[in-house]
C-alpha cells in the first residue's frame, strides 16, 4: 500500500513539476518576444529621428526603454511613443550626409551624427558592441556629462537593454553617435577631502565671491558651466572625495538627493541619473576610481549652476514604500523625466538602497 502511495506521489509530483517547468519555459518565451517588440519599437523611431532637437533633446529612446525596464508593457510603450511623436517635433535624421573617415573627425560636432552613426556600426560589426563601447568611453571620457549627461544616460539605458536583447545593437550605436558627436570635455578637481567635509566644501564654493556672481549673473546653465570651466582658480576650489569606489558614490547621492528633494530642480535630476549610468557601465571603465572623479567633478560643477541650493537632509523617517509600489505609483505619468528618474533610481536602489533615492520620486511625483 505505502509503495501504492510513493508511486502516485511522485507522479503528481512529477506531472506539478512539468507544469512548473512548461509555465517557466512559457514566461520566458513570452518575455522573449516582447522584447523583439520593444527592440523594433525604439529601432523603428531610432531610425527615424535625431537626437538633437534645436537646442532641446530627443527623449523618446531613452523613455522607450525605461518605461519597459519598469513595467515590461508592450502596449503602454507603443502608446506613449504615438502619443510623444504626436505632441512633440522631433528632428529627422538626414537622408543625405557627408562621408568621414574617422569617429574623430565627428568629435563634438552634432551635424556629423548621421556620419557617426555609420561609423560606429562598422566598427560594431568589426569589434562587437562591448569592445566598442569600451573603446569609446575609455579615448572620450571627460564627455560624460555633455549636453546634461543625456548622452550617457541614452547609452546606459541602451547598454543595460542591449543585454536582455540583442536587436538593441542598433540603438547601442546611435547613442554612442550621440555621445561622441556631443562630446563637451569639463575640469576635473585635484583636491582629495573627507568624505565628512562636504557640506561645509559646497557651501564654501557657494559663497565664494566670484562663483556667486557667475551664478547670480548669468541666465542659462551653458553660460555658467562655461564661465565657471574658464575661471582659473575653479579648479583648485573644487574637490574629490576620497576613499573607496562604493563611498563615493554613497557620499554623491548623499549630497545630490536632498538638493533635489529640495527643489525638484531638472539639472539635480540629471546629476541623478548621469551618476546612475556611470555606474551602470562601470564594467566599461579602464579605472572607475577616476571616472568617479570625473563624475564628482562634473556634478559639482553642474550643482553649481542652479539659482537656489538647499543641501540640508529633512526628516530621515522611512517612506513605507517598496520599490514595487513607488513603481506602481509613477505608472500613469506620461512626465519623460519622471519616468527617466524613477527608472534611475530603482536602479540605483538595488545597490544603494538608501531612503532618498525614493524620497526623489515622491519629490517628482508629488511636488
Amino acid at each position: 500500500m505505502r509503495k501504492d502511495w510513493e508511486k502516485n506521489n511522485l507522479f503528481e509530483n512529477s506531472v506539478y513539476l512539468s507544469y512548473n517547468n512548461i509555465r517557466d519555459i512559457l514566461l520566458e518565451l513570452i518575455k522573449g518576444e516582447i522584447f523583439v517588440y520593444i527592440s523594433e519599437l525604439v529601432n523603428e523611431y531610432g531610425r527615424k529621428y535625431s537626437p538633437y532637437m534645436d537646442s532641446l533633446v530627443n527623449h523618446l529612446p531613452m523613455t522607450q526603454l525605461a518605461l519597459f525596464r519598469l513595467y515590461e508593457d508592450y502596449d503602454k510603450v507603443r502608446d506613449f511613443t504615438e502619443a510623444i511623436v504626436d505632441k512633440v517635433k522631433i528632428e529627422p535624421v538626414k537622408s543625405e550626409y557627408l562621408s568621414v573617415n574617422s569617429i574623430e573627425d565627428t568629435l563634438g560636432k552634432p551635424e556629423l551624427y548621421e556620419s557617426c552613426v555609420r561609423l560606429i556600426k562598422r566598427e560594431i560589426e568589426e569589434k562587437g558592441v562591448d569592445a566598442v563601447v569600451r573603446n569609446i568611453l575609455n579615448t572620450y571620457y571627460l564627455g560624460i556629462s555633455s549636453d546634461l549627461f543625456h548622452p550617457i544616460i541614452r547609452l546606459a539605458y541602451a547598454v543595460e537593454s542591449y543585454k536582455l536583447d540583442e536587436g538593441l545593437e542598433e540603438e547601442v550605436a546611435r547613442a554612442l553617435a550621440y555621445y561622441v558627436t556631443a562630446y563637451r570635455e569639463g575640469k576635473v578637481f585635484k583636491r582629495e577631502i573627507h568624505g565628512y567635509n562636504i557640506l561645509d566644501e559646497m557651501e564654501a564654493l557657494v559663497k565664494d565671491p566670484y562663483i556667486n556672481m557667475i551664478r547670480s549673473s548669468l541666465a542659462t546653465t551653458g553660460h555658467k558651466l562655461n564661465a565657471l570651466y574658464n575661471y582659473d582658480e575653479f579648479q583648485n576650489k573644487g574637490f574629490v572625495i576620497g576613499g573607496s569606489e562604493e563611498n563615493k558614490v554613497r557620499l554623491l547621492l548623499n549630497l545630490i538627493l536632498p538638493t533635489f528633494v529640495n527643489s525638484n530642480d531638472s539639472v539635480i535630476l540629471h546629476c541623478i541619473s548621469g551618476l546612475h549610468s556611470v555606474v551602470a557601465l562601470r564594467e566599461y571603465f579602464d579605472d572607475f576610481n577616476n571616472i568617479l572623479d570625473i563624475a564628482t567633478s562634473f556634478i559639482i560643477t553642474h550643482l553649481l549652476t542652479v539659482d537656489r541650493l538647499d543641501f540640508a537632509n529633512g526628516s530621515n523617517t522611512l517612506l513605507d514604500f517598496s520599490w514595487p509600489h513607488i513603481i506602481c505609483l509613477s505608472k500613469d505619468t506620461t512626465d519623460i523625466h519622471t519616468i527617466k528618474l524613477t527608472y534611475s533610481c530603482s536602479e540605483l536602489g538595488k545597490v544603494y538602497d538608501t531612503v532618498g533615492l525614493k524620497k526623489a520620486v515622491k519629490r517628482r511625483l508629488f511636488g
